[in-house]
């Protein structure tokens, strides 16, 4: 109430240019959002482009596993590798079960005997 008073008193020259320079300031603030607006709209297709790369990406990336894992389960269980045969022939161990303990140490050779000596009366 007290700024409608402020007005009424002020000549009618400092009122025009008062609109003038809030009209001024509404098209700034106006063009502002405009900025505001395309700006958003750009971050939101860079966004969507992104995310559908990443999309194809996992795809893909989830295909060429499912492959590689449909090729590791087809190798013959017989035959196996070569290195799964080289160390199935001299420590006799499954390769899956030679993973070293950093508590225990390496697997030790004499951990790998089938039959130990029979011992001598």
């Amino acid at each position: 109430l007290s700024s409608v008073r402020a007005y009424d008193q002020m000549p009618v020259g400092a009122l025009n240019q008062f609109i003038k320079q809030l009209e001024a300031e509404k098209m700034s603030v106006q063009n502002q959002l405009k900025d505001y607006e395309l700006r958003m709209e750009q971050e939101s297709k860079a966004y969507h482009k992104t995310n559908d790369e990443r999309r194809t990406y996992l795809s893909e990336i989830s295909q060429i596993s499912a492959v590689l894992d449909a090729k590791r389960q087809q190798t013959d269980p017989v035959h196996g590798s070569r290195e799964n045969q080289i160390l199935k022939g001299i420590y006799n161990i499954p390769a899956n079960q030679r993973i070293l303990d950093p508590k225990k140490g390496p697997i030790k050779k004499t951990a790998a005997v089938k039959h130990l000596p029979k011992l001598k009366h």
